[in-house]
């Protein structure tokens, strides 16, 4: 490598210690110190105030940028939490409609199938609001009930109407719950009951465990028509302020679906940014609060590194002003000519391990260290950065870009040179190169003479990338497209589809009778009859067709272009074969089936979580009505 030298010749000749420190007192130098620093110094804190003033609009807009997008996912959650809700409850009620006698079996099957989704209490009131059935045991069936809104509600109208009830402590459980009710009526409309589904408030707000806003934020759960609280959550309590009616709410009717604010908490009276999200179809909002305070720590530490640097550069301008106007012309080279060695010495000493270079700019020739020429692959010790030798071992796709930011720091426009890049080795492999370097010195008009810089080998950190990136869209058990792979996917169909005029299906499908399977031979059978699945199920479709496994034994075909609902119940009934046939498994065979739920775009939805949601609903529709089969109901369709 390469390393500066110093001498003797490189500093001034010394002069009496007596005259240089009159240059600082003479009465001209003071005079000029003073209205230098009388310019300067307002300059210097009036941008330390900017900055400061800056650092506030930062932490609110970062605040809100965070808030509506927790209030996003937050909201996806209890959308979907309260869909399969409302769709266990038409589901039960229809079995209690058809066959009471099953009905606890049916409960008992649905609350095994849900207990890690939405583990909830089912009770049926009959006519007069007495309570007939609730899986919490027998013995407090005939508890009056009558009193409660989740029931009185549906005396006053006659609409089949899906009920969201404010908070209460259940009589069964004496416990916080959130009821969900339908009414369940005859052929003339006349009122036999009511089923009922209480969730914890809890299940709501467990979202909250999983963000970091500070130990002052919090997340709520607001029904819209009267602002009740449904469920709230802080680090303090979960509890606090459950059933509390918010009055002056942003969020009203003719508000749009998402938006913030900033107020005092009414529960509390902590001052917060709050961002909302509405879910419309159930009426309810969603709210997520950051403490202000909360919000302004983030920056705590680049305001007191600001005020310290305001400090320091004033006192460093006064010195550096003070030095300037009583310093000599031949005192000032000297300065820089070591400020500029001491440069070049310090990056030598820092790129320990890696590879140097050292380059004269106006000829274009590099000098490499023997640490850089092995990085490169080369035996040469001098190579030319500029025309066709540079072609020659950087790759073609990272050529412009390199050359852009080489330019940009020669101009003065970049304050260093960095760029990634792959080099042709001799063997013909390609191999990712990080360089870095800097213009150590320039001419009296600023014309960059001599660069410096370091190379670094960045092959293992480049493959990570690329395996970590396969990681993020593929299951790892199957190697199939994961949920997020397949939402890409799904997405951009729907935009094809929306401007060529064609079909999109989606058919959503779990395994019948998979869980004997882990139960009776082990996880490990069942991760292996997984993959067996994968492979058949994948050989079956076409190429341009998309199979994810999205969880468990839940699977989504995308049919991206399709001309009607047939050539999907044609492929549904091809996987439902499939799935029939026996799976061998060396001396296992398995004999599983499936559950089919296909929707398609736009009958069904006319985004992709709408088209997901109806393929899903479908699906459990399929589940409903005896397993192993294909089923293109939905929720929005008649029972």
């Amino acid at each position: 490598m390469l390393s500066p030298s110093f001498s003797s010749s490189s500093l001034p000749p010394s002069s009496p210690s007596g005259t240089r420190i009159g240059h600082f007192f003479r009465p001209r130098v003071l005079r000029d110190l003073a209205i230098y620093l009388a310019i300067m110094l307002p300059i210097v804190w009036g941008l330390v105030a900017v900055e400061q003033s800056r650092f506030t609009a930062l932490a609110a807009a970062g605040s809100n940028r965070d808030l509506r997008n927790y209030a996003r996912a937050f909201t996806e959650e209890v959308r979907a939490t309260v869909g399969i809700v409302d769709l266990s409850l038409l589901q039960l009620r229809a079995t209690w409609q058809r066959d009471r006698d099953g009905f606890a079996q049916t409960v008992g099957e649905h609350s095994r199938h849900l207990r890690y989704r939405v583990p909830m209490l089912v009770n049926v009131l009959d006519a007069s609001g007495k309570l007939v059935y609730t899986n919490v045991g027998p013995s407090r069936e005939g508890l009056d009930m009558s009193g409660t809104a989740a029931y009185s509600v549906h005396l006053q109208t006659n609409d089949d109407r899906f009920y969201v009830n404010r908070p209460v402590i259940s009589p069964l459980t004496s416990s916080w719950v959130v009821q969900f009710s339908r009414s369940i009526r005859d052929a003339d409309g006349r009122l036999q009951g009511v089923l009922i589904a209480a969730v914890s408030p809890d299940y709501f707000v467990r979202f909250y465990d999983d963000i970091d806003l500070g130990p002052s934020s919090s997340v709520s759960l607001i029904r819209a028509l009267d602002g009740a609280i449904i469920a709230r959550s802080t680090h303090a309590d979960r509890h606090h302020g459950i059933g509390t009616v918010l009055k002056n709410n942003p969020h009203t009717e003719q508000s749009p679906v998402t938006g913030s604010f900033r107020r005092a908490g009414q529960i509390d009276g902590v001052e917060r940014f709050y961002a909302w999200h509405k879910i419309p179809d159930y009426g309810m909002v969603v709210t997520v609060g950051q403490a202000v305070k909360d919000a302004n720590a983030q920056f705590a530490q680049q305001r007191a590194v600001l005020a310290w640097v305001g400090g320091a550069v004033s006192l460093v301008l006064s010195l550096v002003g003070w030095a300037l106007l009583a310093a000599a012309e031949r005192r000032r080279r000297a300065l820089k000519a070591l400020a500029a060695a001491e440069a070049r010495w310090k990056l030598a000493l820092n790129a320990a391990g890696d590879g140097v270079w050292d380059c004269d700019v106006v000829t274009g020739l590099a000098t490499l260290s023997p640490r850089a020429q092995m990085i490169l692959d080369t035996e040469r010790s001098v190579i030319s950065w500029y025309g066709s030798a540079l072609d020659a071992i950087v790759h073609p796709e990272d050529l412009p870009q390199l050359r852009t930011q080489l330019r940009s720091h020669l101009a003065g426009h970049a304050p260093d040179f960095a760029a990634e890049f792959r080099v042709r080795l001799r063997n013909g492999d390609w191999s990712w190169i990080d360089a870095h370097g800097t213009v150590g010195e320039r001419d009296e008009l600023g014309q960059p003479l001599r660069m410096v810089g370091t190379f670094s080998n960045i092959d293992a950190r480049k493959h990570e990338e690329a395996r970590m990136r396969r990681m993020a869209h593929e299951d790892a058990l199957t190697g199939l497209p994961n949920r997020v792979l397949l939402g890409d996917r799904l997405r951009q169909a729907i935009r094809l589809a929306s401007r060529d005029g064609h079909k999109v299906a989606v058919i959503y499908f779990d395994l019948d009778k998979f869980k004997p399977v882990n139960d009776t031979h082990g996880h490990a059978a069942g991760d292996r009859l997984l993959q067996l699945v994968a492979r058949r199920l994948r050989a079956g479709l076409r190429d341009a067709d998309t199979l994810a496994r999205i969880g468990g034994d839940e699977f989504v075909v995308l049919l991206p272009r399709c001309d009607g609902q047939e050539d999907a119940a044609r492929v549904a009934d091809n996987i439902l074969v499939q799935l029939n046939e026996p799976f061998e498994d060396g001396e296992l065979v398995h004999r599983i089936s499936g559950s089919l739920g296909c929707a398609m775009f736009p009958d069904h939805g006319l985004d992709a979580d709408a088209l997901l949601r109806s393929a899903d609903l479908a699906m459990y529709d399929a589940k409903s009505h005896g397993r192993n089969r294909v089923s293109s109901r939905y929720r929005g369709e008649a029972a």
